[in-house]
Order: structure tokens, then sequence, then C-alpha cells
């Protein structure tokens, strides 16, 4: 249970701060499938289909949900619509996969000699 939360808790404090929970205009291939927006890998998974697997909701931000079925993560959000102004008429969701800070650093690290 401890575990559980503390999960949930971290997933929450990136998750706010990731990409995916702003609401600043839309980048293309933000929400397609396999972007990735911080931690989080856009799935074609819809909300239905987590529903139905057994995901629970365990909070909203804004737009945004998080489900959880035990340590699987997924956020799934109402894209924006710029041509309407509104919002698309389904949900994108998008799984927590975490690379490793090594990896993460590794990536972010200026290449010498360039």
């Amino acid at each position: 249970m401890l575990f559980r939360t503390v999960l949930l808790s971290a997933a929450l404090t990136v998750f706010a701060t990731g990409p995916l929970a702003a609401q600043d205009g839309p980048k293309p291939g933000r929400f397609e499938t396999g972007s990735r927006a911080g931690p989080f890998v856009a799935t074609d998974k819809s909300l239905t289909d987590l529903a139905s697997d057994g995901y629970e909701i365990r909070a909203n931000l804004g737009t945004a949900l998080l489900l959880q079925k035990g340590a699987s993560i997924f956020s799934c959000q109402i894209p924006p619509d710029p041509e309407t102004l509104g919002f698309k008429p389904y949900f994108v969701c998008a799984e927590l996969r975490e690379e490793p800070r090594d990896a993460a650093a590794a990536k972010d690290a200026p290449k010498s000699g360039n």
C-alpha cells in the first residue's frame, strides 16, 4: 500500500510538470502513438480499453486523468482541436515508461569536440 501511494504521488508530481499536462498550443506529433512527453509515451489504447482492462481512475488534473492498475500507470487527456478551438471527441492515453536517470542524463549531456 505504501509503495502504491509513493508511486502514485511520484507520477502525479511528474505528470503535473510534464508536457502532456501543459495546456499550451498543440505540437506536431505530440499525441501520436509512440511520441514521448517526459516519462510518458503515447499509446493507441483508449480510456474505454483501459477501464475495461481493470484500470481505475486515481486522480485528475484538468482534462487529464491518471489511471492505475498495480504498478502500471497511464495518463489520458482530451487533445485540443485547433481548428475548432475546442477539443477532440476522444482521449489520448500515454503509458508511464521512465528511462533510467543515467540514460536520460547521457542524452542531455553536451557532446565535446563539436
